[in-house]
């Protein structure tokens, strides 16, 4: 009786599945760090380098401005938030875009390698033993946006810079601008992408070349061998694929890759679905995601990718109509086995509040499960989200009212 006993006890613990555990990192980007913004000296001609959509008269505080990009004391209660809210995190990805919205004679190689190090700086006094996993955005360049597709100065610069967080990826950075990474104790790998090569506003990236740096050549093979050693996949970048949500002037959009570059991406996510369980992008200083649908089935969404915030509230130039940002940051939670997104907290300021109290106070904007009454994040779950709103839009004739995603002003 007590074999009995002992083996069904033994089988009964056997077939109680272990509990999934539960990791965290954050998500943060398009800082938009502007190094000549002043508050307080009565000259409001002079606050920033750029006033984006006009300027309301009224002084610039000292937490920034909805016209202007981020001042240091922005970006420092940025970081400052996230080290209170979660300071512990499995790594945190950083996607680029550090310095303001300004023509490129105000800046050189150096002047832009020296507010990537102010901004380096930042996060390695609050998160001195962080795995941080940086990528550079096509503001991160001189001149802007003219990212050649192989070994430059400012890459090797920044390569440089970041080589203690790089540490056995500094090669591939300081070469191609892109690496992949195993997160330690975790069955997941993060491929950082290089995706200012695809950028339809780099005039460098030689116009017959459809896989300039071998990229797409590169990605597939890492993919490919990820996926034999069973790993989950995270993909990050700052230019992300598909049409910008935020331009409202054509219906039909743009894209933000150059079109054979957009097409070969979207084939590329097709082919290794079932290896990549999310996408993490940036750029548009929004809070939206996007799905991809199976090649044979577009009915059919095989992978999602999320876009994160900015923590400029810089008012772009390119969807006037849409208004300026509050600041953002976000934390994910995700399952260390499975690799599966569990939850999404979007964290945001209230710069008009933080100007007037002299204090930054971030608070949660809201839970994305808990909001949208998911019971789990995957590209079916987000495509019936979506179906769901359309159907509500279309019921409400049109109703384009303030969005969840961020607290527009």
């Amino acid at each position: 009786m007590w074999r009995c006993e002992l083996l069904c006890g033994l089988l009964l613990l056997a077939s109680v599945p272990s509990r999934a555990k539960l990791g965290t990192f954050w998500h943060v980007s398009d800082f938009h760090l502007d190094v000549n913004y002043t508050a307080g000296d009565g000259d409001v001609t002079k606050m920033c380098w750029k006033k984006a959509g006009g300027y309301t008269g009224a002084q610039p505080g000292i937490f920034g401005d909805y016209a202007c990009d981020a001042p240091l004391k922005l970006v420092e209660s940025a970081v400052d938030a996230m080290k209170r809210i979660h300071p512990n995190p499995d790594f945190i990805m950083w996607t680029g875009d550090d310095t303001a919205h300004v023509d490129d004679k105000y800046f050189s190689t150096d002047k832009v390698v020296d507010i990537i190090s102010s901004l380096t700086d930042v996060l390695k006094s609050k998160f001195p033993n962080a795995d941080v996993l940086p990528v550079l955005g096509n503001h991160d360049y001189y001149p802007k946006n003219q990212v050649p597709p192989e070994e430059n100065e400012l890459q090797t610069k920044v390569a440089d810079l970041w080589k203690t967080w790089l540490a056995n990826d500094y090669e591939e950075f300081k070469s191609g601008g892109r690496y992949y990474r195993d997160i330690p104790t975790t069955n997941v790998s993060v491929v950082a992408l290089n995706t200012l090569i695809w950028y339809k506003s780099n005039r460098v990236t030689p116009g017959s070349d459809n896989d300039p740096a071998q990229q797409f050549e590169w990605v597939d093979k890492i993919l490919t061998d990820l996926a034999g050693r069973k790993r989950k996949v995270y993909i990050m970048g700052h230019i992300p694929p598909g049409t910008f949500e935020r331009y409202q002037q054509k219906k039909e959009g743009f894209h933000w890759y150059q079109e054979r570059f957009n097409k070969k991406y979207i084939e590329m996510v097709q082919k290794h679905a079932n290896v990549i369980q999310a996408q993490f992008f940036a750029h548009h200083h929004t809070d939206s995601f996007r799905l991809f649908f199976d090649a044979a089935d577009a009915a059919r969404p095989v992978s999602y990718m999320l876009l994160v915030p900015g923590v400029t509230p810089w008012r772009s130039s390119l969807s006037e109509e849409t208004g300026a940002n509050n600041p953002g940051i976000r934390l994910v939670t995700y399952d260390t086995v499975t690799g599966v997104v569990k939850e999404i907290s979007t964290y945001y300021l209230d710069l008009t509040q933080a100007n007037s109290n002299n204090k930054a106070d971030w608070k949660l904007e809201y839970n994305f499960t808990k909001n949208y009454h998911l019971k789990a994040i995957n590209p079916t779950t987000l495509y019936n989200l979506t179906k769901t709103m359309k159907m509500y839009e279309e019921a409400t004739a049109g109703f384009h009212g303030s969005s969840p995603w961020r607290r527009d002003i």
